[in-house]
């Protein structure tokens, strides 16, 4: 680890942001100091030294070693051997310990279910890929159980370090009666505790659910193009359209968790557009989603016309946000982009042109680096935050109960 730069060296370096501003680690990012801040700070630089977690979130030497020994206790940081210094002692450097807790990821989708178990690095060790729908939420329960139970076999870790359940759905989640408030692909699970009945099905706790693009944007917040972010917005364009939007390194939830629904965004005002699911016309979800794109196609517009018209709607939909929010940058993913590249340079040329000119330099537009992994290491992330919080505490999972299903094996 010797080739790690020196502590002054290492602090420009992080508080580099990538062409857009500064990203500035204040002391109110970090009070009061606890694991889960050390832990994202390792995850985005493995390697660093006691002294240089102190310096980087303003806290005292003795605080941040109470943490990290507390940490290496715990078994989810190990040091990571002594590096030369210039001056001083030489400085022992940390790194996370990946094996130290699993967690199994669930992103439900209209035609397909992703289930993933994921390390404590951040990394896919084994995952299935359902290719079916799950609208029915009896038969749906069950066949994601089953994959459940074959990817944490197929890991074989003690039942001790699987650290929880995270789901992510395409809809609104009610957090306070743990419920789908509207999902208008996944009628049947409206309504339904689904918290506890994975919990009955599946036997791990804790059980956190969340909205798919809200989960992406953690993602890419922990693991990803977010990690030396303080604000980003990321959009998802499936068959729906959603957003998660980031500010100052926190997820924006809003009223009844209800913030960052971009796909009804009203574009279009022509009456005799074919309703959006939530029973509205001209909404950007139901005129620039894959599911808009495979209608125009269906009714013989040629696909490169059709994707400029879908450059359009979003492109009008995504100016108007930067302009409302003016995030460091926007971040998009989703089947759309997988399965039509070509949309990308369109959909950014036609964005920046109704952009305000002055934050033109000031914010960026990416693909997803995670790709389709983005909402299951943001699910894995809240798990893992969980097992580590101070309010919550340390909670030890049950083995998922024994069940079968017909799955695929799926290579990330």
């Amino acid at each position: 680890m010797d080739h790690i730069e020196p502590i002054k060296c290492l602090i420009v370096r992080i508080k580099q942001d990538k062409g857009v501003g500064p990203v500035t680690w204040s002391a109110t990012d970090f009070s009061p100091v606890d694991a889960v801040q050390i832990v994202s700070l390792l995850r985005s630089y493995s390697g660093l030294s006691r002294a240089e977690l102190a310096a980087l979130m303003h806290a005292t030497p003795a605080t941040i070693t109470h943490q990290v020994r507390g940490l290496i206790d715990g078994g989810w940081v190990q040091e990571a051997g002594v590096r030369r210094s210039l001056g001083g002692r030489p400085r022992v450097g940390l790194c996370l310990n990946d094996q130290a807790a699993f967690a199994v990821a669930v992103e439900v989708g209209l035609t397909t279910v992703v289930i993933a178990a994921v390390d404590f690095g951040g990394h896919i060790v084994a995952a299935r890929r359902i290719p079916e729908s799950v609208a029915a939420i009896t038969q749906g329960i069950t066949v994601i159980a089953a994959a459940i139970r074959e990817v944490v076999e197929e890991v074989d870790a003690p039942p001790e370090k699987w650290a929880g359940l995270g789901l992510a759905i395409p809809g609104i989640w009610d957090m306070s009666s743990q419920s789908v408030a509207f999902a208008p692909n996944l009628v049947q699970w409206t309504g339904i505790n689904l918290v506890e009945l994975l919990r009955r099905t599946v036997g791990l706790d804790p059980v956190v659910v969340e909205n798919d693009a809200d989960a992406s944007a953690l993602g890419e917040l922990w693991f990803g193009a977010g990690r030396e972010l303080q604000d980003l917005l990321f959009v998802l364009c499936d068959v729906g359209i959603g957003s998660g939007i980031i500010i100052q390194r926190r997820l924006v939830r809003g009223q009844d968790n209800t913030v960052g629904e971009i796909g009804h965004l009203v574009v279009e005002h022509a009456r005799d557009l074919p309703a959006c699911g939530c029973g509205h016309v001209g909404c950007l979800e139901s005129v620039a989603s894959l599911a808009a794109l495979q209608r125009y196609v269906a009714h013989g517009m040629v696909e490169a016309e059709a994707l400029k018209t879908i450059a359009g709607y979003l492109g009008m939909a995504l100016a108007g946000v930067v302009n409302l929010l003016g995030p460091q940058t926007t971040i998009l993913g989703g089947a759309l982009f997988d399965r039509h590249p070509v949309l990308w340079p369109l959909l950014v040329q036609d964005t920046r042109s109704r952009v305000l000119t002055h934050l033109l330099h000031r914010t960026q537009f990416i693909l997803s680096p995670l790709g389709d992994q983005a909402a299951l290491l943001g699910l894995a992330g809240l798990i893992f935050g969980r097992r580590l919080s101070p309010e919550t505490g340390p909670r030890l999972s049950a083995a998922p109960r024994r069940l079968t299903g017909n799955t695929k094996p799926l290579d990330f």
